[in-house]
């Protein structure tokens, strides 16, 4: 018979025991499929419950991070079934904690990523399948294709944008904070579009350590300051526009912000999103996956004051055109200094023809004079 303390904790996915569980009441562990990764000591699949991974943490975790992973655990029953659904289709959602005698949490049961975001992937003259990360949409289609990969084109880029975006507004509505938006933390599925989050057992209530890679700190967010549901804001602006324009740099938030025929809210969105002056006037997250349905911007009154759009990278200068063989360095054939001609400057050749001039005029009042006696 099912007792009450089972309906509480049941989980739709099939996880069969409670949401807090023993390390010894897991049975046996396999070898690890992933070590040192951020925060994980390392991930084991769990032999007696396949489709389940046992994350383990570096450090075991104190009575306030316990109450916090609990928290995250129940947040989904306050969602609609069907929210909660693709939330728990499209994350890696923590099904339970794990502890120890003496320590209340030392990591964390979540599921394993379906095996269709795993594809074979080029490398060199190989083969290899691997999990493909989000990272591979903000590259040019033809980067995508020399992997093996089928371009993804614009559609398919906008599918998975609008996919990323409905998983990040989930996170925004239920109050959790993320931080570490970037290329790693995302599979994504070439075919279908899909995407994938992982690490989400991290998320905090309201606000959390600035977690971040290079290239994605927050402008408006100082070292040292906690990041928060503007932070994610920006990242997750910031992560669309370089996956729809597969450009890393500030080419894509130039072309992000161009006209879309069928998004004409877009545009509008991201730059307000990423060139707010003032990081509490940016758009919700919820609201850039409405533009990117097409749906309209209800923009905040007055209109945020923005930041200028970073400069674009200045293109590489072509070398100079000689007759030379391949590997033999000339010196250009352009004077250095324009005003220079012959080795003189136009200043030294005036000074050296008033030289000339006074010296045949003191000859001619030296003949002069000669011829006068």
């Amino acid at each position: 018979m099912t007792s009450i303390s089972q309906i509480l904790t049941a989980d739709p996915r099939g996880w069969p025991l409670p949401q807090a569980v023993r390390l010894d009441e897991l049975g046996p562990l396999t070898a690890p499929i992933a070590v040192h990764g951020g925060q994980a000591q390392a991930i084991h699949p769990i032999e007696n419950h396949p489709g389940w991974l046992a994350k383990l943490y570096k450090q075991p975790r104190q009575h306030d991070d316990a109450r916090r992973l609990d928290l995250l655990l129940s947040a989904p029953a306050s969602l609609p079934a069907e929210t909660r659904a693709a939330l728990y289709e499209g994350t890696c959602w923590p099904a339970a904690r794990i502890f120890a005698p003496g320590s209340p949490t030392i990591g964390c049961v979540i599921p394993m990523a379906p095996a269709d975001f795993r594809h074979e992937l080029r490398v060199g003259e190989q083969r290899e399948r691997r999990f493909v990360e989000i990272d591979w949409l903000a590259k040019p289609d033809a980067s995508v294709q020399r992997r093996g990969l089928a371009a993804p084109g614009p559609e398919g880029r906008l599918r998975a944008c609008t996919q990323f975006t409905a998983l990040a507004a989930v996170l925004e509505e239920l109050g959790l904070v993320y931080s570490d938006w970037s290329y790693s933390n995302a599979f994504w599925n070439p075919r279908s579009g899909a995407v994938y989050l992982i690490d989400v057992d991290g998320c905090q209530s309201a606000k959390m350590a600035d977690i971040h890679q290079p290239n994605w700190a927050d402008p408006l967010t100082p070292p040292g300051v906690d990041a928060d549901k503007y932070t994610d804001r920006y990242r997750i602006a910031l992560m669309t526009a370089r996956c729809l324009t597969g450009q890393r740099d500030a080419r894509a938030l130039h072309a992000a912000s161009g006209p879309w025929p069928a998004q004409p809210a877009l545009g509008e969105v991201l730059l307000d999103m990423l060139c707010a002056a003032d990081r509490d006037r940016r758009p919700s997250t919820g609201q850039l996956h409405l533009a990117l349905k097409g749906g309209p911007y209800v923009r905040p009154v007055p209109r945020p004051t923005r930041l200028p759009l970073p400069e674009l990278p200045r293109p590489a200068q072509p070398p100079v055109q000689t007759d030379t063989a391949p590997g033999v360095r000339v010196a250009s054939r352009r004077p250095a200094n324009p005003g220079k001609k012959n080795g003189l400057t136009r200043e030294q050749k005036r000074q050296v023809e008033a030289a000339v001039v006074s010296a045949l005029l003191m000859v001619l009042i030296i003949i002069i004079a000669l011829n006068s006696h």
